[in-house]
C-alpha cells in the first residue's frame, strides 16, 4: 500500500522557496531565456511554479516551484540545474515536504 493511500495527509510533493538577494533584477534577466526554456523541459516534474513578488507587486522577490517528487535530493538535483541557479541571485532557498490539499489547482481537495 502506497504512503498516500496509508495516510491522505502524507506530503506528496517538494515546495521551494527562494528568495532573492539585493540587486537580483540583472542577474534574473540575463538568464530569463535560458530559464523559461528548463521550466518547459521541466514541466512534467512541475505541479506548479513562478515569481514570488513584493507585496505592492511592481517587482519579483523571488521564485516558488513546487516539484512532483517527494525527495529532497530530487527537488534540489532539478532546482540546481535551473540556469537561475547559477546565477546565485537568490539569498535564500528553503526546501520543505509538501501536500497540495486544497483548491483548483488540485481539483478540489484530497480527504
Amino acid at each position: 500500500m502506497s504512503e498516500t493511500a496509508r495516510n491522505p495527509f502524507a506530503p506528496t510533493t517538494v515546495a521551494v522557496y527562494c528568495l532573492d538577494g539585493p540587486d537580483s533584477l540583472p542577474k534574473r534577466k540575463a538568464a530569463a531565456q535560458a530559464h523559461l526554456r528548463w521550466i518547459e523541459s521541466m514541466l512534467e516534474h512541475i505541479a506548479v511554479a513562478g515569481p514570488l513578488y513584493s507585496e505592492d507587486g511592481g517587482r519579483m522577490t523571488g521564485s516558488l516551484y513546487v516539484f512532483k517528487t517527494t525527495s529532497l535530493e530530487q527537488a534540489r538535483a532539478w532546482l540546481e540545474s535551473d540556469p537561475y541557479f547559477a546565477q546565485q541571485f537568490w539569498s535564500s532557498i528553503d526546501y520543505r515536504p509538501f501536500l497540495p490539499a486544497a483548491g483548483g489547482l488540485v481539483g478540489g481537495t484530497v480527504w
